[in-house]
């Protein structure tokens, strides 16, 4: 069975990487924001050259020196790519993926062949590891054997499956092909069958095994170089088939390999953080500290083609290397992601959920006009958190304390300058895991110790507090409501619940699951928010609550507010990991199960995307955050960035300076008309000239929506059509026009 999906590809892509310059995108449209610069995967054309990262596929044209890429957007599956081949005798692309679909990219179209996908005989994993190529046939190395995938009809001809000595599952890393015989590089060394038809290559017992001796262990790299079959075993090195016999060869020894591949004369190995060349006679090392984290190597008319972790796609051309990548943030791992003073910045670093350092570089994104660009930090490696308050900007880090950056000076805050403590006195280890502006100064989260909140006031003095729980010393995330207090999220492995703390009174209250001191649904809190109206808003392990800003959070009960959907308590069996308000006061509800957007009161479902029905990346979302002047909703997950542009924005209680846009609107759009800068949550009727009422809604802060149709659902003929705005109250009252033409 095969599946095909339509897109019109390289105008699209070009139309889409244009659009980065474009600060806004209509409303009700998505765009990605993905990282080019950990590419994974390389493949040569004669015109253009493909590179691949988890999500997403980028093309450089070797002639007029475009990059346009091939991503969701453009119909390609979510699924993440694990393997690139390019057939040069029919000019496809050959993607394989995680799940087992593999992807077929021409000049015009892109084909899913969802046969292993959908194969019910197959219980584990479906990875396709690699695709070589040979003649009329694709061979895909997966993790439970080998697909010969035929190029000519497009679809699956054969499996080799449960391949071991005794005919049981064996993954498959890498294959190669020389003469008539098939080589196999296995986790358990390498087995060997023909091609010319007198084996049956379906049963296990028919395949030649070299598993003795070194070769008894997990064969990484298989390639053919000099007319011979080369192996790559990790830690071991490059071993040659001479006369059946595999001869360990005398250079790189004691090595890591990602990918060999070979050309007319040279073997190219890619190892840990090298790239080399070999002519049978000299090793060579190529683009050496130009080339950080390669993946994978090939080599074509003289050049070497890098799949770099760091630096993208590299071309290296004798001693110098160049990269290429388009405009986009430095990572795709998320952490956290914040509109601060007209900003979009997004933070990749963190700390792993035992505790530990994930060592990510210090750096964080800022997206300023449609493009993004990097901001480098002093402040170490696993940046948390950021704050910026008047011209001063705070960046935090889990090991090395928080850099402050003014119009100058950069001073790094630590044990030696402040009372951030180490969590122990010996390592060098400062944890800040947030930070949280106020009027008061900087509070600040430091993690592990006794005295675990700090705050750097404007005067730049410091004051300390520790309270009486021992969970107290686990903050991983601080929130300030209306009334100065601070909500401190603990860490859910230490305990969780959260430790709120008025400091104008001294008073502190642990708030928990249990009933009266806390009442909350799980002890796991997994996000916070405060709302237009005050209301501090907690996602749980079991759901989502609320409560209210009157709420005396230090009386004898404090239980909080759930609000209820079709009957349950909201989002009861989901564990909410993001919560982001929007201009109209709706609730933007990030889980694992995708994205729900729902009413200010929680109570009425408006949006639900998932990766299956949007361009969401995956369905795990880390974070949201929302820039609350054009109403771009940013989604932080586990496999990229992306955005959807929505109906809501902040607003004032006033009207100043509206827009509507598009204006005029042709009879035959499909989108949503705009009417921005309004009152909030003003009241919106649109009639015809003749004073007929054509629509009616209330804005979302202050953004109101028209679809070009009458309240009976028609569109709406040519013609001038008013538009009257008036707050709630109807002091306030702003009239507008839009035309709607041929």
């Amino acid at each position: 069975m095969k599946v095909q999906i339509f897109i019109q590809l390289l105008l699209y892509s070009f139309t889409f990487i244009e659009s980065w310059s474009q600060e806004n995108i209509p409303l009700g449209t998505w765009r990605l924001h993905l990282s080019y610069n950990d590419v994974n995967h390389v493949a040569v054309a004669d015109d253009r050259v493909f590179a691949a990262i988890n999500s997403g596929i980028m093309i450089y044209d070797k002639l007029d020196q475009s990059i346009t890429t091939v991503t969701k957007m453009e119909g390609l599956i979510s699924s993440l790519i694990t393997a690139l081949s390019y057939d040069q005798q029919r000019d496809i692309l050959l993607i394989g993926h995680q799940n087992g679909l593999i992807s077929i990219l021409t000049n015009s179209q892109l084909f899913s062949v969802n046969n292993i996908l959908t194969s019910t005989a197959i219980s584990g994993s479906k990875k396709i590891n690699h695709i070589s190529i040979h003649n009329e046939n694709a061979f895909l190395s997966t993790d439970f054997g080998v697909v010969v995938f035929d190029l000519n009809k497009r679809e699956v001809k054969e499996t080799y499956r449960d391949l071991s000595e005794t005919g049981d599952v064996l993954k498959i890393n890498q294959t190669a092909v020389l003469t008539d015989s098939i080589f196999l590089a296995t986790e358990n060394g390498v087995i060997a069958g023909s091609l010319t038809g007198t084996s049956n290559l379906l049963d296990f017992r028919s395949w030649k095994r070299y598993d003795q001796g070194p070769l008894s262990a997990h064969v990484a790299v298989i390639g053919v170089f000099s007319n011979s079959i080369h192996a790559g075993i990790n830690g071991t090195g490059l071993f040659r088939l001479v006369d059946g016999n595999w001869v360990l060869q005398n250079y790189l020894q004691n090595e890591s390999f990602r990918y060999v591949s070979s050309a007319v004369a040279d073997l190219i190995v890619t190892t840990t953080d090298q790239v080399w060349r070999y002519d049978g006679v000299t090793l060579v090392e190529l683009g050496a500290g130009e080339i950080k984290n390669p993946d994978a190597a090939i080599e074509e008319a003289g050049l070497i083609w890098v799949a770099d972790g760091e630096k993208g796609l590299v071309k290296f051309n004798g001693s110098s290397a160049m990269s290429f990548k388009p405009n986009g943030p430095s990572s795709n791992a998320g952490w956290r992601i914040n509109y601060n003073q007209d900003i979009t910045r997004a933070i990749h670093g963190g700390f792993s959920s035992s505790d530990q350092p994930l060592n990510r570089k210090p750096s964080l994104d800022q997206f300023i006009n449609g493009q993004w660009s990097e901001l480098p930090s002093t402040t170490g490696n696993d940046i948390t958190d950021f704050d910026k308050s008047g011209n001063v900007l705070f960046i935090s880090s889990f090991g090395s304390g928080i850099e402050r950056i003014d119009s100058e000076s950069t001073t790094i805050l630590n044990d030696l300058n402040s009372p951030l403590t180490k969590i122990n006195p010996t390592d060098p280890f400062i944890p800040i895991t947030s930070i949280e502006g106020s009027a008061n100064g900087l509070w600040v989260a430091n993690y592990g110790v006794l005295k675990s909140l700090h705050l750097l006031s404007n005067d730049l003095s410091w004051q300390s507090f520790s309270f009486t729980q021992a969970q107290a010393s686990f903050p991983i995330e601080l929130l300030v409501d209306q009334n100065a207090r601070v909500w401190m999220v603990i860490n859910p492995a230490k305990g969780g619940g959260v430790i709120v703390f008025d400091k104008a009174t001294n008073s502190s209250v642990y708030l928990t699951s249990e009933a009266g001191k806390g009442g909350l649904p799980a002890n796991a809190i997994r996000s916070i928010a405060n709302d237009r109206d005050g209301k501090i808003w907690l996602g749980t392990d079991a759901g989502v609550v609320f409560f209210p800003i009157s709420t005396n959070i230090f009386g004898a009960t404090v239980d909080p507010t759930r609000p209820i959907y079709e009957n349950r308590f909201l989002l009861r069996d989901e564990s909410v990991t993001a919560i982001a308000v929007d201009g109209g006061n709706r609730k933007w509800l990030g889980t694992n199960n995708g994205v729900w957007l729902f009413d200010p009161g929680g109570e009425e479902l408006i949006y639900n995307f998932t990766e299956e029905n949007s361009p969401l990346l995956s369905n795990k979302i880390i974070d949201i955050s929302i820039d609350p002047k054009n109403g771009e909703v940013f989604f932080a997950t586990d496999n990229g960035l992306v955005s959807f542009r929505s109906d809501a924005t902040e607003s004032a209680f006033q009207f100043s300076a509206v827009k509507i846009f598009p204006n005029p609107v042709s009879t035959d759009f499909n989108g949503q008309v705009a009417i921005n800068g309004l009152y909030t949550d003003a009241i919106v009727k649109i009639t015809d000239i003749s004073g007929r009422m054509v629509w009616q809604t209330q804005a979302n802060g202050g953004t109101a929506t028209w679809n070009a149709r009458q309240l009976n659902g028609n569109r709406v003929s040519t013609g001038m059509y008013l538009v009257f705005a008036t707050s709630e109250d109807g002091a306030e009252r702003h009239v507008g026009k839009i035309a709607v033409i041929e």
